[in-house]
């Protein structure tokens, strides 16, 4: 009986060390996935840490240094004419145009980007409303342009890794946004 009690105890002290050295080599063989734990200097531990860093780099754009002037005649945009073909001629434009409305894009950002952060529309068109009525000498004619906002702007590039700086600038860019009831009636 003595020798059964002492072959249970010996029996239970190995089954204990068994299972205190199968943890400790499964402690010690587990990778370590510690996100707040320091990191090392060591040359293990320097790929990871470049892998992280390409992984969180990103760009983006945005527009700066915006300014808009109202009311501007864009003289390069002619949407109607009316030219005499004799002598004392009135000319009368009454009609629906189109006006193109221009946004310089590029740099990072595409046209709808641009026209997002300037408020307007997209579209490259616009329908005005034409109304005018002149005297023109023959040869002559009266010619519509549209009236709108135009804007000027640039566009700065960033990128994050994941610290964010400027990698540049555009030169100046422009944008108009013709108004759709509103004209400029030249004779030429």
């Amino acid at each position: 009986m003595r020798l059964s009690s002492t072959t249970r105890i010996a029996g239970a002290v190995l089954a204990l060390s068994a299972t205190l050295m199968a943890t400790a080599a499964h402690a010690s063989a587990a990778p370590a996935h510690d996100d707040a734990s320091p990191a090392h200097d060591d040359a293990s531990s320097a790929p990871k840490a470049d892998v992280s860093t390409r992984g969180a780099v990103g760009h983006y754009s945005k527009l700066i240094n915006k300014s808009k002037q109202t009311n501007y005649t864009n003289q390069k945009n002619e949407i109607a004419r009316c030219t005499a073909q004799t002598k004392g001629m009135t000319c009368m434009i009454n009609k629906t145009a189109s006006a193109t409305r221009t946004i310089d894009a590029g740099f990072g950002l595409s046209r709808g980007a641009v026209a997002g952060s300037l408020n307007i529309s997209q579209a490259k068109t616009q329908s005005v409303a034409v109304t005018c009525s002149s005297p023109v000498k023959k040869g002559h004619s009266l010619v519509a342009y549209p009236i709108g906002t135009r804007y000027k702007y640039k566009i700065e590039k960033h990128i994050t890794t994941p610290l964010d700086y400027k990698a540049g600038t555009s030169g100046w860019k422009r944008a108009f946004n013709p108004a759709p009831a509103k004209v400029s009636c030249k004779v030429k």
